[in-house]
C-alpha cells in the first residue's frame, strides 16, 4: 500500500513538474527584447514633454531612455506605463562618488519623488566616461555604488538597476569577435564595473553604430553587413562562428571581452543605436531607405530572440537613437538626422511603430539626394545648433589594434566583412530640407603661432547658451570641474563665464576644429587667450 501511494505522489509530482515547464515553455515564448528609444532634447523646435508623451503612447513602443531627471519630462510619463532609462548626468558623478547621503539626497529629489507614478527601471550614470572623460574613471563605480547602496535604504533596489554606457571604443580588439578584450588602460577600472553589475544585476550598456562603421570605411565594410541584409558576411577564424551582420559580430566582441575577464552572465542592453535618413554630400549612406531599413532590421532582430552566434538565444533590449530630429546637434549634418520622427511629431519614415500601421513587406536601401547645406565659403560643420545630450559614438579598435583615442568625428567600424555590392536603388524618399544657418567660420591666425580658443558668442540667448553648456559638460564630456564651486574659474559665476570655460575645454578636448567650435551657433573661435586671474584656459 505504502509502494503505491509513493509511486502516486511521484506520478503527481512528475505531472506538476511537466506542468511547470510547460507554462515556462510559454512564457519563455512569448518573451522578447524590447525596443526602446532615446529622447533627446537639444532641439529648438521640438514638441514639449507631454505632447511627447502622447506621441509615445500612439506607438507600440514603451521603453524610453532620457538623459537627465528633467522635471517636466518625468511628470510627462507618469501614469503612462511607459518605462525610463534615466540618465545620470556626467557632471553630477565627482558629487555622487563622496558619500551615500550625497547619492540618498540626489535619488530622493530626482528619482523618488517621481516614482511610482513614474516608472524607473535603470540609471544610466554618465556616459561613455571610460573614454571621453578619463578623468572620472576612477569615481564612476564608487558613485554607482554610492547610488545603489541609496536605493536598497530607499527599497527601490529591486525596481530600479544601474549601469553606464559605452562606445565600442572601450575594446582594445574586437575583431574576429572572439578576440573581444577590453582596453589595457582602463582593465581595472572595468573590472570593478564588471564586478558591480554582476553583483547588482545591471547590464553593461553599450553604444553600437553600425553605420559610422560602414561610413569610414565603406571598401571594407560592405552595406548590407550593416544593414542586417544578406551578406556573404564573415568567419571568425578562431571559432569557425559565421557572422551575418556587424550587430552580431560587435555583441559577440563585447561578450568575449567579459569572458576573457571571468564575466559570463552580464546581459548587455543597446543604449544607443541607429541610422541617420540625411547627411551631408560625403554621407552617401545617410540616406531616408538605408534608415528604415536598418531600424526594421533591428526591430526584427530584437523581437525574434535568435540572439547572437556565440550567445544564441540570448534575449537583448535595444533604444533606437533617436525619438527626434534634433536641430541643435554638433558635428556631420547627418547627426541631426537621426530621428525616427520630424519635430512635427509626423513620422520621417515607416516602421509600423504607430498604432494602427504596418511595416512595409519589403525595403531596399537606396542612397536618393542626400541633405546639403547651404552654400558657404568654408567647409560647413552641421547646421543648426547642438545634439541631443550623447557623445558621438566611439569605435571598437580592429587589427591592428592600437589604443584608441576619444574623440568626435563618428567612431570607426567594428567588423572588417568583404565588401559586397550595394543594391540599387529604390525611388527616394525625400526629407524635408534642414533649416538653414551660417557656419563658423575659422578665424585668421596671427602671431600667436597658430594658438586658439572657444568662447561664448556675444549676443546669444541665454537659453540656448545654457542648453550648450549643458551639453558640454555632460554628454559632451568636457572636463568642467574649473566651474564648479570651488574651482579655479567658478567666478564670475555667470552663464557666460562657465560657458565659455566650459566651450574651450571641449574644443581643445576634440582637437581644436573649427567644428568643434560651434554648439548652435552660441560659441566663437579667438585668437585672444581668454584666460584671466587664476583661471587658465588650457
Amino acid at each position: 500500500m505504502a509502494g503505491i501511494q509513493q509511486l502516486q505522489i511521484s506520478s503527481c509530482l512528475r505531472i506538476a513538474q511537466l506542468i511547470l515547464l510547460a507554462v515556462l515553455a510559454v512564457r519563455l515564448a512569448e518573451a522578447t527584447g524590447n525596443i526602446g528609444v532615446n529622447y533627446g532634447t537639444l532641439g529648438n523646435n521640438l514638441p514639449v514633454p507631454t505632447q511627447v508623451a502622447q506621441l509615445v503612447l500612439s506607438t507600440t513602443i514603451r521603453n524610453v531612455k532620457i538623459y537627465n531627471p528633467d522635471q517636466a519630462i518625468m511628470q510627462a510619463f507618469a501614469n503612462t506605463n511607459i518605462k525610463l532609462v534615466v540618465g545620470v548626468p556626467t557632471e553630477s558623478i565627482a558629487l555622487l562618488a563622496t558619500s551615500t547621503a550625497a547619492a540618498q539626497s540626489w535619488l530622493q529629489t530626482n528619482i523618488a519623488a517621481y516614482m511610482p507614478a513614474t516608472q524607473v527601471t535603470l540609471l544610466a550614470v554618465g556616459n561613455e566616461i571610460f573614454t571621453n572623460s578619463p578623468n572620472l574613471a576612477s569615481q564612476l563605480v564608487p558613485a554607482m555604488t554610492n547610488l545603489h547602496t541609496a536605493l536598497v535604504t530607499l527599497k527601490l533596489d529591486t525596481q530600479v538597476k544601474i549601469g553606464t554606457p559605452h562606445n565600442l571604443q572601450i575594446l582594445e580588439k574586437s575583431y574576429p569577435p572572439s578576440s573581444g578584450a577590453f582596453r589595457s588602460n582602463i582593465t581595472t577600472e572595468v573590472k570593478s564595473l564588471l564586478e558591480f553589475l554582476a553583483t547588482t544585476g545591471g547590464p553593461i550598456m553599450v553604444n553600437f553604430y553600425p553605420y559610422f562603421a560602414y561610413s569610414d570605411d565603406p571598401k571594407n565594410v560592405s552595406l548590407g553587413f550593416a544593414l542586417f541584409q544578406a551578406d556573404a558576411g564573415v568567419t571568425d577564424v578562431n571559432t569557425g562562428l559565421h557572422y551575418n551582420n556587424m550587430l552580431d559580430a560587435q555583441l559577440d566582441a563585447v561578450y568575449s571581452a567579459m569572458e576573457r575577464m571571468g564575466y559570463h552572465n552580464i546581459p548587455i542592453l543597446i543604449s544607443e543605436t541607429g541610422w541617420p535618413s540625411g547627411g551631408d554630400p560625403l554621407e552617401l549612406a545617410a540616406t531616408p531607405a538605408n534608415a528604415q531599413t536598418y531600424n526594421l532590421n533591428l526591430i526584427k532582430y530584437v523581437t525574434a530572440n535568435k540572439g547572437t552566434p556565440l550567445r544564441p538565444g540570448t534575449m537583448v533590449d535595444a533604444y533606437i537613437f533617436a525619438l527626434f530630429n534634433e536641430n541643435m546637434k554638433p558635428g556631420s549634418l547627418s547627426e541631426r538626422y537621426f530621428g525616427l520622427f520630424n519635430p512635427d511629431k509626423t513620422a520621417v519614415y515607416n516602421l509600423g511603430l504607430v498604432n494602427n500601421t504596418s511595416p512595409p513587406a519589403t525595403v531596399v536601401p537606396a542612397p536618393p539626394a542626400n541633405i546639403y547645406p547651404p552654400p558657404i565659403t568654408v567647409p560647413a560643420p552641421p547646421a543648426n545648433v547642438y545634439p541631443p545630450p550623447i557623445t558621438v559614438p566611439a569605435p571598437a579598435v580592429y587589427p591592428p589594434p592600437a589604443p584608441a583615442v576619444p574623440a568626435p568625428p563618428p567612431p570607426a567600424p567594428a567588423a572588417y566583412p568583404p565588401p559586397v555590392a550595394v543594391p540599387a536603388p529604390p525611388a527616394p524618399i525625400v526629407l524635408p530640407p534642414p533649416i538653414p544657418v551660417m557656419a563658423p567660420v575659422p578665424p585668421v591666425q596671427s602671431g600667436n603661432s597658430g594658438k586658439t580658443w572657444c568662447v561664448a558668442k556675444a549676443g546669444s540667448s541665454e537659453a540656448d547658451v545654457t542648453n550648450a553648456l549643458t551639453f558640454a559638460c555632460g554628454e559632451g564630456g568636457a572636463d568642467c570641474g574649473m566651474i564648479q564651486a570651488g574651482g579655479a574659474c567658478y567666478n564670475p559665476n555667470s552663464v557666460v563665464s562657465h560657458a565659455s570655460v566650459a566651450f574651450n575645454a571641449y574644443y581643445q578636448k576634440f582637437g581644436r576644429n573649427y567644428w568643434n567650435c560651434y554648439f548652435g551657433g552660441t560659441a566663437v573661435i579667438t585668437i585672444t587667450d581668454p584666460s584671466f586671474s587664476g583661471c587658465s584656459f588650457h
